[in-house]
């Protein structure tokens, strides 16, 4: 859609609450899935908003220092699967680990061949639609309960997961906060 440019809604250099350790955060725009209860819905759109050259991207995420790894939220990251897969894949000889979000649920990723090459450079996923009639702020990484954390390589399991909500607050260089995170209201 965008040529080898991903569409990022919003990035977070450093961030300790979408993931073990500290991470760098991309959160995709353009999203279709449209749950009801979304809190991203500005994310929704796929219209063109800050389109990064995939090369650069790899560049800004190599620079940060002392991060664990990378997280990729959304918007829908599995509607960008092309540029994905080349930023995944080329990240795959670091050392980062790579946690995805996505609102389709396993069954569905399953005959989508594209996901799938995707999901090979995947540590852990948070699958599932968010309902907002099985929302918990109470849990770890995710909002509603039907959202499964899916342990897909051997770096990291289950023992981690300490189910808590987390939210953490930036302060710009402009004085401008960002608040991250599940929130008990939106």
């Amino acid at each position: 859609m965008f040529g080898t440019c991903l569409n990022i809604a919003h990035i977070q250099p450093s961030s300790q609450i979408y993931g073990p350790g500290d991470r760098f955060v991309i959160w995709l725009q353009g999203c279709t899935l449209a749950c009801k209860g979304c809190w991203n819905t500005a994310m929704w759109p796929h219209k063109a908003n800050q389109l990064i050259e995939r090369e650069e991207l790899i560049k800004e995420i190599i620079a940060e220092r002392d991060i664990a790894g990378i997280t990729l939220l959304g918007g829908e990251p599995l509607q960008q699967t092309n540029n994905l897969y080349w930023l995944l894949e080329s990240l795959s000889e670091s050392s980062l680990d790579v946690m995805l979000y996505t609102g389709y649920e396993l069954t569905e990723l399953a005959s989508m061949p594209v996901a799938q090459q995707v999901l090979a450079h995947v540590d852990i996923l948070v699958a599932g639609r968010y309902r907002e009639e099985l929302r918990n702020p109470s849990l770890l990484w995710r909002g509603s309960t039907n959202q499964k954390i899916h342990f897909l390589s051997p770096k990291y399991d289950r023992t981690i997961i300490k189910e808590c909500n987390q939210v953490e607050i930036h302060i710009d260089e402009f004085g401008g906060l960002v608040e991250l995170g599940y929130p008990e209201e939106c």
